[in-house]
């Protein structure tokens, strides 16, 4: 068999009204290289087993679809996925979203073949809702050629996970190494991710809407749709923000370092106060006045970032 140079992954869970959607879309990308579509079905208990059946006899044959026998969870389903590529490049698309450009993975693939300082590109998405149509949000994406740390500090993203094309194992060796240091049960993966691309090369950011995001608020699985801002989730997002330190301090530089701190900083202090208080806003200004290098820059974090909102809400960009 030839190798692929792409592998594109696809977790798929409860996704029966959209998933024939997102697999056409695959399937209609024009590229002139081969490619694996790797499709994990984890034990749906709604009718998407059903709809994947009928679609298989359709699809290219480039496509595996994974039946679960029984529930991995989205991190193990993605797991195996992860362990079954074996492209070059890879893409990862969620069952409920789906490609709008036909040319969207021969874009990136192009790109990335003649930019080897890269890591990874991304490209702009259209928000969409139950009913594939535009539901009126904008996605906080970047809005430059180039994905920055300072960027990443005002919690933009370089785009929407479904979006992204990069290196498979420079990024799947980075993420291992990253959770080698978690200090956090669960946070949102592209978090994670974003940083993490930073510290391994450039990252593209195409200015054009080449995939749908599907983001249902209420009754949907996403992330904004199941999260709760309680205490775990207090827990959660400190313990993310001391594993963004321990990673830049051993696999960053120093201004990787700086921005993983002051990002730190802003989350203990987003929690030094309220009904899930984690601690007192003076212990966190201690601590941060006791950072060698970047002190100020520590214990004026929460200013700077809620300044920076500000200014990006007045100059008419998304925020998170």
């Amino acid at each position: 068999m030839v190798a692929p140079l792409l592998s594109v992954v696809v977790p798929v869970y409860n996704h029966a009204p959209y998933i024939e959607e997102c697999l056409r879309s695959i399937a209609a990308q024009c590229v002139d290289f081969p490619m694996e579509v790797l499709v994990g079905e984890d034990g749906s208990t709604d009718e998407t087993r059903a709809v994947l059946r009928r679609l298989e006899p359709e699809l290219p044959d480039c496509f595996t679809i994974i039946y679960r026998e029984k529930n991995l969870g989205a991190v193990g389903n993605g797991e195996d996925l992860y362990a079954r590529a074996r492209g070059r490049y890879l893409a990862e698309l969620e069952g409920d979203d789906f490609y709008l450009d036909p040319g969207k993975l021969q874009t990136q693939v192009d790109f990335l073949e003649s930019h080897p300082d890269y890591v990874a590109c991304y490209t702009n998405c259209l928000v969409v809702g139950a009913d594939s149509q535009p539901n009126g949000e904008r996605y906080p994406e970047c809005k430059d050629e180039d994905y920055s740390l300072r960027e990443y500090f005002y919690w933009c993203l370089p785009g929407q996970t479904g979006t992204v094309v990069c290196r498979r194992e420079e990024y799947l060796s980075a993420r291992q190494r990253f959770l080698d240091l978690r200090q956090y049960q669960a946070y949102a993966g592209d978090r994670r991710n974003s940083f993490v691309f930073l510290t391994l090369g450039k990252v593209r950011c195409i200015q054009q809407q080449m995939s749908a995001y599907r983001h249902i608020r209420k009754g949907g699985s996403s992330h904004s749709a199941t999260i709760k801002k309680n205490r775990a989730f207090a827990e959660n997002e400190v313990g993310f923000g001391r594993t963004l330190v321990a990673y830049a301090e051993r696999y960053g530089d120093a201004e990787a370092l700086r921005v993983a701190k002051m990002t730190f900083y802003r989350m203990r202090l987003r929690w030094s106060h309220g009904p899930n208080r984690l601690e007192s806003a003076t212990s966190v200004l201690r601590d941060a006045l006791s950072e060698k290098d970047c002190a100020l820059a520590c214990a004026t974090a929460s200013l700077r970032w809620y300044a920076g909102l500000l200014g990006r809400v007045l100059r008419g960009r998304a925020i998170v």
